[in-house]
């Protein structure tokens, strides 16, 4: 499917992914998650996990994992989706390779009775808040020294 006139696949991460995406990670986060972090959400949750990709070439990545409130340890039924990752590739942005993983977790989301998906992303982050807001997300709190230089603002969508 194209993104915008960029073809793209979005399919779910392989082992043999992880030197990428630790790139991508390295390149854009201040404070990059190590490759352990992503081994382990794989091995939590590999279907939540993602790659985008161009021309054969992984361009970006989301992480998720499903949250289920409980009352007393027992299971309610209200589920929720939680972005724990995004990037692209600085190379493509702004090609819908965001849109396009966004759409996808939110479809996977969905597919596992999720009524809302939430988020943290970076205060000065401007232009990834905006982004997020597009697609239909709010800001409805914040989370003190969630980074280890910066606040978090957390940013919640109904599904």
């Amino acid at each position: 499917m194209e993104a915008f006139g960029l073809p793209l696949s979005i399919r779910p991460f392989t082992r043999e992914d992880l030197p990428r995406v630790s790139e991508i990670e390295v390149s854009i986060f201040p404070n990059p998650w190590p490759e352990s972090f992503f081994t382990y959400n794989h091995e939590k949750a590999p279907d939540l996990f993602l790659v985008a990709v161009h021309e054969g070439r992984i361009v970006g990545y989301v992480v998720g994992e499903m949250r289920e409130i409980m009352f007393s340890g027992v299971p309610h039924q209200f589920k929720m989706g939680h972005i724990l990752n995004i990037a692209v590739d600085t190379g493509c942005r702004r090609m819908g390779v965001g849109t396009r993983l966004i759409d996808t977790i939110e479809d996977r989301f969905r597919e596992r009775n999720a009524s809302k998906v939430t988020l943290e992303v970076r205060e000065s982050n401007s232009s990834a808040r905006a982004f997020y807001q597009r697609r239909g997300y709010e800001e409805i709190g914040r989370v003190r020294a969630y980074y280890p230089d910066e606040d978090a603002v957390i940013m919640s969508k109904d599904l």
